[in-house]
């Protein structure tokens, strides 16, 4: 059977689609490269905000219009938000929650018996850890934990995705020698509250080390780490060059009088004397953020103290979000919300002030020589990250798809730098 997979919101939701696509293949399955050619449709959906919950409802409408014949399998935290809703959407013909999600092939196999391969081996041709889904070959997401204890005002997910749990460290490093082994060169960490990991007592710095000294991986990146829940002792292990120079830390906002009405556990004080820390400790680091613009009764002056923060601490990249109002969280049924076109209005300053920020960061490593993965070409360039969150493009004959090479970063171009490549190793192993 040919599956086409779409993926909406976070990198945990990446992360469980290439799972997901390479259990696919593994079974027997290929993959098809345009929808048009599909038998099967999954999609892991998405509701952090109303926009993200109507996408996914558009996208669960649209395959069925482009092509008749096509199976689809909602799943996704919209799919388990709103279940009765999402089932009744034209041309859903099988919904999956998220406590079900690691069952979803076998649920396949049992809902449509004639799709089963008749043997469970790869589909030829196929390399099992080269789906490209996500980041192709060159980088790998790796699940760690889901779910969360927090509960955040404004925020769906305790409610989508349930308590917080983590998997068993040898698993992760299981599989972290595997991707390892099919040639991605960068394994980034996710999950919903990554600092919150706990295997029986093991946390995340001992997640992180066990992985840095017991797999080859060549590089390694954390997502979102808590402000409120950082191991200090996270910040010996950049002494491994392979662990990312980038942390990326959630802030929503600059007020501290927002933040407690959020029920975020800390300060805007607070949070800056961490950032502060983090870039003490760790030379060059991208220190990127998420915003949130319109909370619930925030004020001009809480607006402006927020945007003077954002300003003030110089992230790599800040994320702006404009607050959505979800259905079931505490922030919802607060009075004052803030009218539309003043939020409007609000996002457009919060985000001047990011733009600003992002290229700031990135002029400052103008005439530097940087160590760039590979992913793949994008209008005629090459296009790669460096381990500092730099978007990298670069001109080649060669093919520099998963490898990884050292490149002079000369000029800013929309998006990111365009560099000269100085190195180009011959990390493929589908090239040694």
């Amino acid at each position: 059977m040919r599956v086409f997979f779409t993926n909406l919101g976070c990198k945990l939701n990446q992360a469980e689609v290439d799972r997901l696509a390479r259990r696919f293949v593994s079974a027997g399955h290929s993959l098809a490269p345009a929808l048009e050619q599909a038998e099967l449709h999954v999609i892991n959906s998405c509701t952090v905000t109303h926009l993200a919950a109507r996408d996914s409802r558009k996208i669960a409408r649209r395959g069925r219009r482009l092509n008749g014949g096509l199976r689809t399998v909602l799943t996704g935290c919209y799919a388990t938000d709103s279940p009765d809703e999402a089932a009744e959407l034209a041309g859903v013909d099988l919904l999956v929650t998220n406590d079900s999600k690691d069952r979803l092939l076998e649920l396949v196999h049992e809902t449509f018996p004639d799709a089963r391969p008749a043997a469970e081996v790869p589909a030829a041709g196929v390399p099992v850890h080269y789906v490209p889904i996500s980041f192709g070959r060159a980088r790998a997401l790796v699940k760690v934990e889901d779910g969360c204890n927090m509960r955040c005002s404004f925020c769906i997910i305790p409610s989508t995705r349930g308590r917080q749990r983590s998997r068993p460290v040898d698993d992760v490093l299981a599989e972290v020698r595997e991707l390892t082994a099919a040639g991605h060169r960068e394994v980034v960490v996710t999950g919903v509250q990554i600092s919150e990991y706990d295997d029986d007592g093991r946390r995340l710095y001992d997640l992180v080390a066990a992985i840095l000294g017991e797999t080859d991986v060549p590089r390694l990146r954390l997502t979102s780490i808590a402000p409120w829940k950082f191991d200090r002792r996270l910040l010996s292990l950049w002494s491994d060059p392979r662990l990312c120079r980038h942390v990326h830390m959630s802030l929503q906002s600059g007020s501290s009088a927002t933040l407690k009405r959020m029920r975020r556990p800390y300060t805007a004080d607070r949070y800056e004397a961490l950032a502060e820390l983090l870039r003490a400790e760790v030379n060059g680091l991208a220190l990127t953020t998420d915003v949130i613009v319109g909370f619930p009764r925030e004020t001009a002056g809480e607006f402006a103290d927020s945007l003077a923060f954002v300003e003030r601490l110089a992230f790599a990249r800040p994320h702006v979000f404009t607050y959505s109002s979800r259905l079931g969280t505490d922030a919802a049924t607060l009075p004052e919300q803030v009218p539309f076109a003043e939020k409007k209005a609000r996002v457009t300053e919060m985000l001047a002030v990011a733009r600003a920020s992002d290229e700031s960061f990135r002029r400052r490593w103008l005439g530097e020589s940087l160590e760039v993965v590979w992913e793949d070409r994008k209008g005629g360039r090459w296009s790669g990250l460096s381990d500092n969150y730099v978007r990298v493009f670069a001109d080649s004959g060669r093919d520099l798809s998963a490898t990884t090479g050292r490149a002079r970063l000369e000029t800013l171009v929309e998006g990111g730098v365009h560099a000269r490549c100085l190195e180009e190793s011959l990390s493929d192993p589908a090239a040694a």
